[in-house]
């Protein structure tokens, strides 16, 4: 599969490294309208790199655009590449409006395109094991799920589009893959310091999805980085301590002790963030049997972000 990268700054270049390690994917070429990147980038790559995309979009050698800008820019560059045929995969949030977010998808969906939603954080090793090991009953009939992702300053909100959709759209992805179908029931954001209007900067969300009832929290003011996952069951708990892309991570199983006492720990440790190469594999599988069943995750997880910004009790 030939694909070019289209914003080639930190995501782009993560995106680049990654896939120098699966053969089954040709980059041909770059894309990147900032100066010095654009040095950087022909100092450490053999790559061609081009100061505009709408070249390839009628280069029918390339199937795919990997589109890694921010939010705003991105939508034009990957409405253009879907009506040139392309398949996409880009990052998240599919735009900063449901209605935007849904225009792209309905695009994708109706010319039988791939489009990839890049919630990265789906691929990490401690999150997969976690949900194995649920998955395999370890820790009984779910009763609770929490989770904590958070950044450490407002300043590192490059996307503008605030605490909720830059990072709370992670959060509700994860509630989606640890809880199923679930339903928002309470929510709160707040902006304390995020220098745009109408952009929050911290964020609280209660869910339920039957009796299995979850809480997340997103900030951008946290003021250090920090993930913290616990979905506790019947027969035990699950802990994931960190992401792998922060060094190294901790995972817990702790194994209920009948009828009290202290659980029975299992820990396992990651490092490494191999999520990328992840991310970009299962991209070409999908584009390789033209999956299109995940098309839909953008505006799945906006429709809630929506609901949240619309029933706010700030």
């Amino acid at each position: 599969m030939r694909v070019i990268i289209v914003g080639c700054g930190n995501i782009g270049v993560k995106r680049i490294n990654a896939i120098q390690n699966i053969p089954e994917i040709e980059i041909a070429g770059l894309v990147e309208i900032d100066p010095q990147q654009i040095k950087s980038l022909e100092e450490h790559y053999h790559y061609p790199v081009y100061n505009d995309y709408a070249k390839f979009l009628n280069d029918k050698s390339i199937e795919a655009f990997i589109v890694s800008t921010t939010t705003h820019p991105s939508l034009k560059i990957i409405e253009a590449a879907l009506n040139a045929g392309k398949h996409v995969l880009c990052e998240k949030p599919l735009g900063d409006e449901l209605d935007q977010t849904e225009h792209i998808t309905q695009l994708a969906n109706d010319k039988s395109i791939v489009l990839h939603i890049g919630f990265n954080i789906r691929y990490d090793a401690g999150l997969i094991k976690a949900k194995q090991l649920i998955d395999s009953g370890k820790i009984g009939i779910p009763y609770f799920y929490k989770c904590t992702y958070v950044n450490g300053s407002v300043i590192t909100n490059n996307n503008k589009v605030g605490a909720l959709l830059d990072m709370g759209i992670h959060n509700l992805y994860l509630a989606k893959m640890f809880m199923g179908d679930y339903e928002p029931i309470a929510c709160a954001i707040q902006n304390f310091e995020y220098g745009i209007n109408e952009r929050d900067d911290n964020g609280f969300v209660l869910f339920k999805n039957g009796d299995f009832v979850g809480n997340t929290h997103f900030s951008l003011c946290r003021w250090k980085n920090d993930f913290e996952l616990e979905v506790t069951g019947s027969k035990g708990s699950v802990i994931v301590k960190s992401l792998t892309k922060w060094g190294t991570q901790i995972l817990l199983h702790h194994e209920r002790v009948f009828p009290s006492g202290v659980p029975k720990e299992s820990r396992f440790e990651y490092t490494g963030d191999d999520t990328w190469e992840k991310e970009c594999r299962e991209f070409f599988e999908r584009v390789n049997n033209n999956d299109l069943t995940k098309n839909n995750e953008a505006v799945e997880m906006m429709q809630i972000a929506d609901y949240i910004k619309s029933n706010s009790l700030t």
